[in-house]
């Protein structure tokens, strides 16, 4: 039987003209040491809610449980709002004007036959901008004021993994699937 080989997780993708900003972002808030993952998309099961996905199971199974997801799964329109930090951290992000429909994925996805080890934080859906470890009280000025108003669609889920080697960090795509809403 095939498991997972490393730390494993389900995304949504953010469409590529957004993606592109959300990275240009990370790119001038972040430590080039700190950005050994640039991803920029919105954790849905492996941070926050439900941690990792259990390797102890055969990612064909996981694979066929989230197409059944995506079916019944419209895809997404949203916006961002301000950029938020989590408090008393140097973390900051992106939350969305109606947190609703990934809610309602999330909970889809925790309540399958999909096994995830446990998280100790509540399901908050968000885009990661910025980890600094130094980040000055005028870099916090700057990303506290950034905009992104448009409202784009979110289509397309994903399964990772980060791959951690000789001090490296590798992200690697498994699977994808299009959210469908058909049934």
């Amino acid at each position: 039987m095939e498991h997972f080989k490393h730390d494993t997780y389900i995304v949504l993708e953010l469409p590529i003209k957004i993606h592109e900003q959300v990275m240009s972002i990370k790119m001038t808030f972040n430590d080039p040491i700190e950005m050994v993952t640039p991803a920029a998309d919105i954790t849905v099961a492996g941070s926050s809610g439900v941690g990792l996905l259990n390797p102890a199971q055969e990612p064909h199974a996981v694979y066929s449980i989230l197409d059944n997801i995506a079916l019944k799964i419209k895809p997404i329109k949203t916006s961002f709002l301000e950029v938020t930090r989590f408090p008393s951290t140097n973390i900051f992000f992106f939350s969305f004007e109606d947190e609703t429909p990934f809610h309602d994925l999330h909970r889809k996805i925790a309540d399958s036959n999909i096994r995830f080890f446990k998280s100790e934080f509540p399901f908050k859906p968000h885009v990661t901008l910025c980890t600094s470890s130094s980040i000055t009280e005028a870099e916090v000025k700057k990303l506290l004021a950034i905009k992104l108003d448009e409202e784009f669609m979110i289509d397309t889920l994903s399964v990772c993994s980060l791959e951690v080697s000789n001090n490296k960090m590798k992200d690697h795509l498994l699977y994808k699937v299009k959210l469908n809403g058909f049934l």
